[in-house]
């Protein structure tokens, strides 16, 4: 579905990818980890078109993607969650949520959209207790949540996720995993870029370990998890 090829890309006189390639098949979720400025957030802009890599490619489904601008990038089936967590805080859940629809919302008919919310709310039902809330008021948790299903509600084909675990408390993050084992169930495919890695390892196919802007290790999940090297750098071993 997915495939980055020798990406190199700057920010400004740095060089944040040195020669990056991963691939991702449908249905899998794919694990980026690494420390903080490892190139990770680079990566995803690099597929989304925010920053456009000086040499390399990034096919997407068949077609080269590496130089359409980044408003495009949502229209073929790439929905992304943000590091930051950018909830519209004046407006309710439902509007939050409406406006993932912004790029279709003329060609979505109301019952559509309301068994988007209903099989949304399924897997988020905190949410629909808040339906009518302001973001702003939301938990940390609560509006990662938000995020994750405003970029779930147009039923993307590619699914990235920025550092889903950033901020949040340990028993937050552990139902944030959970839900991404849900998402994994329900066949979604997922880049996930995350510095636990524990957790990252934990409900991916398989993973890349980025480091200084190169991949220095890739392999299967499990693989990876029970590799001595990863484990002293990354799980705390």
């Amino acid at each position: 579905m997915l495939k980055c090829s020798e990406l190199f890309a700057n920010y400004g006189s740095v060089a944040a990818l040195k020669g990056i390639s991963i691939e991702v098949q449908s249905g899998e979720i794919v694990a980026v980890i690494g420390s903080n400025g490892a190139g990770k957030t680079t990566l995803i802009n690099s597929i989304l078109g925010f920053v456009k890599p000086h040499k390399g490619t990034v096919i997407f489904e068949g077609q080269d993607i590496t130089n359409i601008p980044a408003h495009k990038t949502t229209n073929l089936g790439i929905s992304v969650v943000p590091e930051a967590r950018e909830v519209f805080y004046s407006l309710t859940v439902k509007e939050n949520l409406r406006m993932g629809l912004k790029k279709e919302i003329g060609k979505v008919k109301q019952q559509e959209l309301e068994d988007r919310l209903v099989h949304l709310f399924d897997t988020f039902p905190r949410l629909k207790e808040r339906i009518n809330q302001q973001a702003g008021t939301l938990s940390g948790g609560e509006q990662q949540m938000l995020v994750i299903s405003r970029a779930l509600i147009s039923n993307p084909k590619l699914l990235l996720l920025d550092e889903p675990s950033l901020g949040l408390a340990p028993i937050i993050v552990n139902e944030i995993f959970e839900i991404i084992k849900t998402l994994k169930k329900e066949g979604i495919t997922i880049v996930l870029v995350e510095q636990i890695a524990n957790k990252a390892l934990s409900v991916a196919d398989k993973a890349y370990v980025i480091e200084n802007g190169k991949i220095v290790m890739s392999g299967s999940a499990s693989e990876l998890k029970e590799n001595k090297d990863i484990a002293k750098a990354y799980l705390g071993v």
